[in-house]
């Protein structure tokens, strides 16, 4: 995937996840089906990986240097951002977040050679554009879920 692609896909979703702060505060929490996570937990869960990849991946990609190799405990790593959503944060300030890392995120983005991103991403099997993609299609598969959860919510509730 090309580097203005990426950066433009992952720019999408500042004004997408933006345009969250009109849902009900019950929409908000309410799991998607039982034992599953709600809106504010997936709007944490994105605001965690996106300081993840600023952090860890993007300082190695900038300097051209090695990635380190590291244990990740994606669990731990989820587990926490659902406990953040839940801890009395603000939808608004939760939003405003979300905005913070990814803008961030697009600004080492920017920085970044666009031929870079055909280069294989360090001690993987991929392209460092393959990796963006990968970290697009997962924004995407959330987005639906959170979408498919708002529609079926105005239904059940314009119904009652």
């Amino acid at each position: 995937m090309r580097k203005e692609d990426i950066i433009e896909e992952k720019s999408s979703f500042i004004n997408w996840v933006n345009s969250l702060a009109q849902m009900d505060e019950e929409l908000w929490f309410l799991p998607f089906r039982e034992g599953s996570w709600g809106t504010a937990d997936v709007v944490s869960h994105f605001i965690t990986w996106d300081r993840f990849v600023i952090s860890r991946r993007m300082p190695a990609l900038l300097s051209k240097e090695e990635i380190p190799s590291e244990k990740i405990d994606a669990d731990a790593m989820n587990m926490e951002a659902g406990q953040y959503a839940r801890s009395g944060i603000s939808k608004k300030m939760l939003i405003s977040e979300f905005a913070e890392a990814r803008k961030e995120l697009l600004l080492l983005l920017e920085k970044l050679e666009p031929e870079r991103f055909q280069e294989l991403y360090p001690g993987r099997d991929m392209t460092i554009g393959q990796y963006f993609a990968g970290l697009i299609e997962h924004d995407h598969k959330h987005k639906k879920e959170i979408e498919d959860h708002w529609e079926r919510y105005v239904k059940q509730t314009s119904r009652q």
